[in-house]
Parts: C-alpha cells; structure tokens; sequence
C-alpha cells in the first residue's frame, strides 16, 4: 500500500467495471454519486467511503451542489464517470473545480450525439445528416421535416439503447406518441439521422495518450447492429496489416483528433457505404458486449484497466502483445417471455474454435422490459485462423445454440 491514499468520486448509475476495480486497490477510497432507482445494484456500499444520492445524474447542477457538500469533509484526487449518462457529468464537475481529466467541452462532444456529429461534420467527415428535436413533442413535425426513412434515438443514450427506425407515417405516429417505445423509456432532445444504407460495420477501439493514438484495434461486425436486435451477433478482429484495418485505423485517428480526446480508451463505429466509409458514433470509454474480453485476448489489451488509469490521471505502461488468429465473441440473443429451456454447459466442447462459453440465463427467468443490442442469453469467445473461416463457426453455433420460451413474444415487441 502506497503511503497516500487517493480519494476517488465515482458518478454513475449502474455500470460496475470501475466499481469493483477501485474497491479492490487498497491505495483507493471512494466516494459514490447515484441515483436512489440504481443503489440496489451496489452490493459493496459498506466498502464506500461515502454513498450520495441525487434525482438525477444528469442534472448538473444538482450533481455540483451535491459535490460542493461532499468536499466539506473529503478531498477528491479524481472524478470518474464510467458511461454516457455520467461522463458529461463528469467532465463538468472538473471542469467546474479545476481538477485534471476530460473536460465538459470534450466530454460532450462525446456523448451528445448532435454536437459530435456537428464537430465532425465541421472537421470534413462524413457523417450522416442530421436533425436535432428539441421536445418531446417535436418529435413527429421534426421526423416529418427531416424525411423518411430516418433514425431517431436520444441525444445523450447510452450506446444503441432506444434506437429506432422510421420508415413512414404509421411510424412518426407510434414514434411520437406518449407512452411509446421511445418516450417511455427517454426524455427530448432526440437526434434524427438519415438512415445509412449500408452492408458492413465495423469498430475501432483504441487507447489515446496525451492527444496521440497509441493503439488501435479493428474489428467487423458480424452484421449490422440495427438489423441484428433479436439474432446473433458479435464482432472478429482484422489483420492489423490488412489494407482494410489501416483505412479504418487512419479514420479513427482523424476523429479522435476531430474532438480533442487527450487521454482516454474508445469506441469508434464505422459504416462502409457504396460511396465510402462514414463515421456513425463515437465512445470515450469501453466498448460493451464481447468487445473488452475479445480485445484482453487478441492483444493483451485491458480496456477497463486503461480506462481507469486515465480518469485517475495515472501512466500505464503498456506494449500490444498480438496473439495468433482472428478472434471472435459470438451472442446469442434473448427475447421476452419466460424461459423453459438453455443449451447445456458442454454445448460447444467438441468445437476446437470455442474457448470459453457463459449462459447467462436459466430455466424460469422472466425477460422482458427494455432489450439492449447487448442483451443476450449466452456468449462464445472464439478463435480461428482467419476472417474467411467466421461466417461458418457463426452458423454453426447458431444452429446449437438455441432457448426455448414457455411463453410466446407479445405481438409487436420489439
């Protein structure tokens, strides 16, 4: 244990990565901001130096008040914020106190979806057109002033939860309405976005060090996201040497720099078009789903570790370590209902590509509520020996791996 102990104020709702890592480093204290829905997800608070609850994580001002009355008895050596709902937050407060890290002006280029594609657009890349509803009840005359088919999702969602596509009037009229899909689970402003046509999807996730790319991981979807809400889904990494992972790597690089990202991990999604390459979102913190682990196996690249150590203002000494093949993380989807029936442990134990399997739901489990793109019942990291071999272990382990439900999807859920 280091003779000074450093004081740590996590913002968050209800991501734990960071959590559990800063409860494990006998060299850190933490102090939680959250909110009263999320505390139950927090099975540690006897361990927190302090526990604060607000309304709301993304009202800043009464997160800072909140803060203020914090810093009569503590001294915070740095402010984390693990996710799109806190990371603004975040940003603010050290921007608001003077203290080192991603700044608000950064952070929200990051995480409201309309600024950053405005700070791309102005920097020359392309980017999909468009729109900014403002209210809730903007959302059909603006969808109608947009055009069809579009994209609506949350200015400040986290990742591809409560995206949709609307293709015609019926839509804007189920899109707009109070209590819909998109109302009940968000509040304006809402982003509207052409909606791409595209084959391929890839990310790029990389680690930036006093305003340089320093590494930078390519991988292809094996399809893409919005079409893939309910099926497999997943990514595999590209040869770093191919003409492909270049062209994407140097897209990355030019974004990051687009931004002003100093000192952070990223997520990088990139559609190819029949027009060329355009950049759909970007993340300033870990990609979700498989990704992390998939990357900790390809390259020896822990994205949480190298997270944490820039929201603690902390060098880390790392050197990319590749491992042979291409690697992949398979996702099996769940649906709503209740489940009657999963694939055994040993499902995949005759398949030599599969390393490592987790089940993630049991007999008797009820699903429902929102389903996220990474909801899923299962997931298999893999390795093969390159690309061209994915799209057979894929229809492989999907044709085994199979749930079964005692009760039917309702009709019409997404």
């Amino acid at each position: 244990m280091s003779e000074h102990i450093r004081d740590v104020l996590v913002v968050n709702r209800r991501r734990q990565e960071l959590v559990t890592r800063i409860l494990q480093d006998p060299d850190l204290r933490l102090s939680l901001i959250t909110e009263p829905g999320c505390l139950a997800d927090y099975p540690a608070t006897d361990a927190m130096t302090s526990v604060t609850l607000v309304d709301d994580i993304q009202n800043l001002d009464e997160v800072r008040r909140a803060v203020l009355g914090l810093m009569d008895r503590y001294t915070f050596d740095a402010i984390v914020g693990p996710a799109e709902s806190s990371i603004p937050t975040a940003g603010y407060l050290r921007s608001y106190l003077g203290m080192p890290g991603i700044s608000f002006d950064v952070a929200q280029a990051f995480c409201n979806k309309s600024a950053m594609k405005a700070r791309l657009r102005s920097a020359g890349l392309r980017v999909a057109r468009s729109t900014l509803a403002p209210l809730d009840g903007s959302v059909a005359p603006f969808l109608r002033r947009h055009g069809l088919p579009a994209v609506i999702k949350p200015a400040w969602g986290d990742g591809a939860a409560n995206v949709h596509v609307v293709r015609d009037e019926s839509g804007i009229a189920d899109i707009s309405r109070l209590g819909g899909p998109l109302l009940s689970n968000d509040k304006a402003p809402f982003v509207i976005e052409d909606l791409v046509e595209f084959e391929e999807e890839y990310h790029c996730d990389g680690l930036v060090r006093d305003g340089e790319v320093r590494f930078t991981a390519v991988s292809k979807y094996l399809g893409p996201l919005l079409r893939s809400k309910g099926s497999v889904f997943g990514s595999y990494t590209l040869p770093d040497d191919s003409a492909e992972a270049k062209e994407l790597a140097e897209l990355h690089g030019a974004v990051v720099r687009a931004l002003r990202l100093s000192d952070s991990v990223t997520h990088l999604e990139i559609f190819r078009t029949s027009e060329g390459l355009v950049v759909g979102e970007i993340a300033c913190r870990p990609g979700g789903g498989g990704v992390p682990q998939t990357l900790l196996r390809a390259y020896g690249f822990d994205t949480w570790e190298h997270f944490l150590a820039t929201e603690l203002n902390n060098s880390l000494a790392w050197t990319p370590r590749p491992a042979n093949g291409t690697h992949l993380w398979v996702m099996f989807p769940v649906r709503r209902g209740v489940v009657s029936r999963v694939p055994d442990a040993d499902v995949f134990t005759d398949v030599a590509a599969v390393e490592q399997l987790t089940i993630k739901v049991r007999p008797g489990d009820h699903i429902g509520g929102m389903l996220y793109s990474t909801s899923m019942a299962g997931m298999a990291h893999c390795r093969v020996d390159s690309p061209d071999d994915v799209p057979a272990l894929v229809r492989a382990l999907s044709e085994r791996f199979t749930v079964e439900y005692e009760q039917p999807q309702a009709a019409g859920a997404a």
